[in-house]
């Protein structure tokens, strides 16, 4: 059971992250913001990495590239065009999405009852979401928000392509790579780049919970989650991201449980557990 330590951590740490990034993104516009939390990461890491060849790897680019820029990039026009609600549920898609990926691509046996059991999964969240409002189409952001998904999906793709991917090392490259085609986007929106002095604690407090923990520590679980338990059991856990979202601010508000959010728990859970159930007559 201990392999499945650093996945249930990285989940609760970026599930708690949407109320961090909520307090820093009332300071500092989306992508400076995201470029910020990235370069604090890229700090904690610098002094822990023992060799930089990494940085010479093309999978390392385009895993930072994917994983770090552009996933950010997308979700955030996103939220420009479709409301949160909306881009939180497709974002949520990432698991099915890389399904279906590695099912065509890396050519990964995939049962009936697994895609069945990945619906049932992400019909779940949904419900945990949405909490009985109805889904309000926006196109535009809504294929930004798909493009979210499907980085991460290819951030995936990439790292696996890498000899070894969960080590400090090359989560420092990556997060490098990530930091630097940042730039570009960072720049776009805000020209003079704030300065990072005179912060009000609340959003120090949440830029260096982003980067130390979200950014550098996350980064490393779930890669290091990927070495343990596999691509496919680790990127099902994106579908708890949002359960422990709205959980947390449950928590935090004294709020309680809504019929939606126990029946959606439910329905995600007993999703996995059918997947789960034929990922291990498939690994046999």
């Amino acid at each position: 059971m201990l392999k499945y330590v650093p996945v249930t951590l990285v989940t609760i740490i970026w599930g708690v992250s949407f109320i961090a990034t909520k307090i820093v993104v009332s300071t500092f516009p989306p992508y400076p913001a995201a470029f910020y939390r990235f370069v604090i990461a890229l700090l904690v890491l610098l002094p822990l990495t023992k060799n930089k060849s990494a940085l010479k790897s093309l999978n390392a680019f385009w895993a930072g590239f994917w994983g770090v820029t552009m996933y950010f990039v997308f979700e955030n026009m996103a939220l420009i065009y479709t409301n949160p609600t909306n881009a939180a549920i497709i974002v949520s898609s990432a698991p099915i999405l890389y399904v279906i990926f590695t099912h065509l691509i890396h050519k990964q046996k995939t049962t009936l009852n697994q895609y069945l059991g990945s619906l049932l999964a992400f019909t779940g969240v949904a419900l945990v979401i949405l909490n009985g409002r109805l889904m309000k189409l926006n196109p535009i952001g809504d294929i930004l928000a798909f493009g979210s998904a499907m980085a991460w999906v290819l951030y995936t793709h990439y790292i696996l392509k890498m000899p070894k991917h969960d080590g400090i090392d090359e989560v420092f490259a990556i997060t490098f790579w990530g930091v630097v085609t940042l730039i570009p986007f960072s720049i776009f929106q805000d020209p003079k780049f704030q300065s990072m002095l005179n912060l009000a604690p609340q959003v120090l407090i949440g830029l260096l919970y982003l980067g130390v923990f979200c950014s550098a520590l996350g980064y490393l679980l779930w890669n290091k989650s990927i070495a343990l338990i596999g691509d496919r059991r680790t990127t099902n856990a994106i579908y708890f991201i949002p359960v422990v979202t709205v959980l947390s601010e449950k928590l935090l508000l004294g709020t309680p449980l809504s019929f939606y959010t126990v029946t959606g728990t439910a329905l995600l859970i007993a999703g996995l557990f059918i997947f789960e159930k034929d990922n291990v007559k498939t690994q046999r």
